[in-house]
């Protein structure tokens, strides 16, 4: 059996690559990022304290992230629920790009 093949971008702050299943947050102008190099960002652009809805909206995001990581692995192991799997994590996938979009438009990307 071959090994699945990893989707990747590259991080819109660093350059480096960003692989399908990392820890990452999708920020307008930027794209994909990847979550270290994002909160690198926000200590930056906020030195005096990060606002609280942004906090709040990252941790919703990489809550979300998570979620969507492991329904991927599930539907991996999965035979006969592996559409259900599939719809649901794209509803969350949908729930995701909410947040990343409200989240950009706070920081003004």
């Amino acid at each position: 059996m071959s090994s699945p093949k990893y989707k990747s971008w590259k991080c819109g702050l660093c350059g480096e690559p960003v692989i399908e299943g990392q820890r990452m947050v999708v920020l307008g102008k930027y794209g994909y990022v990847h979550v270290e190099c994002f909160y690198e960002y926000l200590k930056k652009k906020y030195p005096h304290g990060i606002p609280r809805d942004i906090l709040a909206l990252s941790d919703a995001n990489e809550a979300l992230a998570y979620a969507i990581v492991r329904l991927k692995q599930a539907q991996r192991i999965s035979d006969e629920e592996s559409g259900f799997l599939l719809s649901t994590r794209n509803k969350i996938e949908d729930l995701a790009e909410e947040i990343d979009v409200k989240l950009s438009e706070k920081l003004g990307l």
